[in-house]
């Protein structure tokens, strides 16, 4: 890397906010992934009456996709490059 090289400072700042919103996308994942097996497990458990257990299981349903979303967003991301400098 060259000192002063405007293009490897841009470079640095790519990578690192990439690697912040990696480690920020991860960890929304698990925190949804962790609501939703408990939503699912109380939903199971038919604690509250058959409507409402219903609908928990439907909410844990799309709290899941949402995780797969966000777990295919952390790819994505972790495969991004940084763009080519104009010439």
């Amino acid at each position: 890397m060259r000192p002063g090289s405007e293009t490897n400072s841009e470079r640095d700042f790519f990578e690192i906010d990439r690697s912040v919103l990696i480690g920020r996308v991860k960890a929304l994942r698990l925190t949804i992934q962790g609501a939703l097996n408990e939503i699912a497990m109380v939903a199971a458990e038919n604690v509250f009456d058959k409507g409402l257990s219903a609908k928990l299981t439907r909410k844990a349903r799309e709290l899941s996709r949402m995780a797969e979303r966000l777990d295919a967003l952390s790819k994505v991301l972790a495969r991004a490059k940084f763009p080519r400098p104009p010439k």
